[in-house]
């Protein structure tokens, strides 16, 4: 029983260890999201009910959906009382999208900014 718990504590520690560039950009992600999103998304990435969306498991952000995030990112919602544009960097919207898809219970794949560039956003 005692060897279970050791291997499942290693195993635990594993899975939660991130490579230093992963967190760096989470954590640069997070400066960004303070910046640009939090007003709307809040502290806790729930947003604000009948206006904002919830960010917390949210399948529009989650890694299969990053284009649709960058295009939000980019050209906003389109609509009058939804998201408008945010004018970021390339390193900024990698860093939001790894701090939005890994944070609130996203479990979203790292991403960079070669695989930024293979995503064709258009209005």
């Amino acid at each position: 029983m005692k060897q279970l718990l050791i291997v499942s504590l290693f195993f635990l520690a594993i899975s939660s260890c991130k490579p230093k560039a992963e967190k760096e950009s989470i954590a640069n992600g997070k400066e960004v999201y303070i910046t640009n999103c939090i007003s709307c998304h809040q502290p806790d990435g729930k947003g604000i009910e009948g206006a904002y969306p919830s960010l917390v498991k949210s399948d529009y952000i989650t890694t299969d959906q990053t284009q649709r995030a960058l295009k939000l990112i980019k050209y906003g919602s389109g609509f009058d009382a939804g998201m408008k544009p945010i004018s970021l960097t390339e390193k900024e919207i990698v860093d939001v999208l790894n701090y939005i898809q890994n944070t609130w219970e996203n479990e979203g794949a790292f991403l960079t900014k070669t695989q930024l560039k293979q995503f064709k956003i258009n209005r």
